[in-house]
């Protein structure tokens, strides 16, 4: 079983500390979750703002909360670790040009040793798409569009768009192959579809219980096997907490990529966080 961690509002600088510390206590994974802006107010509600378990008590969007951008965090993060996968969790692919997009997860893949795994989502906070002067309204188009160009313009080459939501004449990215697997979110029976489609993974919404786990992963294999994919499929569930007997019921359900959320073992203003993320690492079977 790998075990990776996820984080969400903490300082770039606590980022980079929270990845060195995570590779040296054996995690397999960190995961950075984003948004550009906090609205000073919004009506929209977070897809998974009725499950079972929520683990932020406070709104994604809230001026409080911390808000880096990911990519750049993660190419210091790269720079500073040497084994540690390093991921958004979940990009807004629809509120940048996947141009741009591509471009930064080249330069992030270049300084991390190809360690980058590129997580993208549609986004669901209409306020800040109409901040950003981008259409709400086509989000869903976007990210289809966006997954494809991608991942055709990090495989190297020219490239060019004569349909669809981006039309551009040739132009190169990279000469030559970057490899970064791209990892759809959301937990609908479309967000399913739509990452067995587009993408090399999936990361679950929010924080599901093992049983609306095991539901999500059967859901998951009928869209596997809907799609005929060929290629390997991987995914990433986050568990609530970081309890060991929690993770080991997991395990036996046969689950082998687990991520649970920083905060619960790396306290960000604990002056032995490192020492405190190591422990869990212990209890967790990790070392």
């Amino acid at each position: 079983m790998r075990i990776g961690l996820s984080a969400y509002g903490l300082a770039a600088t606590d980022i980079i500390a929270l990845a060195r510390d995570a590779e040296a206590a054996g995690f397999d994974s960190l995961w950075i979750g984003e948004h550009i802006l906090a609205p000073r107010a919004y009506q929209s509600s977070h897809p998974q703002a009725a499950a079972a378990v929520r683990h932020h008590s406070t709104p994604h969007a809230h001026a409080d909360v911390r808000l880096v951008d990911p990519l750049s965090t993660l190419a210091a993060a790269g720079a500073m670790t040497h084994r540690i996968t390093l991921a958004t969790g979940v990009y807004v692919a629809p509120l940048r040009h996947p141009l741009q997009v591509a471009r930064s997860a080249c330069t992030v893949a270049e300084i991390s040793g190809n360690r980058l795994v590129l997580g993208l989502g549609a986004g669901w906070l209409a306020e800040e798409f109409d901040a950003l002067n981008e259409p709400f309204a086509a989000r869903f188009r976007r990210l289809r569009d966006s997954a494809g160009i991608i991942r055709e313009a990090l495989r190297g080459g020219w490239i060019s768009r004569r349909t669809g939501e981006y039309v551009f004449d040739p132009v190169q990215i990279t000469a030559s192959t970057t490899p970064v697997p791209l990892v759809l979110g959301g937990n609908t029976d479309r967000a399913l579809r739509r990452s067995v489609a587009l993408g090399d993974g999936w990361l679950s919404s929010g924080t599901p219980t093992l049983e609306e786990a095991v539901l999500l992963r059967t859901r998951l294999d009928a869209a596997i096997a809907e799609h005929e994919r060929s290629a390997p499929f991987r995914t990433w569930f986050r568990m609530p907490g970081a309890d060991a007997e929690e993770l080991h019921r997991w395990r036996d359900a046969g689950f082998g990529d687990i991520v649970i959320w920083a905060n619960t073992a790396w306290p960000a203003d604990h002056p032995r966080r490192g020492e405190i993320l190591a422990e869990h690492a212990l209890r967790l079977g990790i070392r």
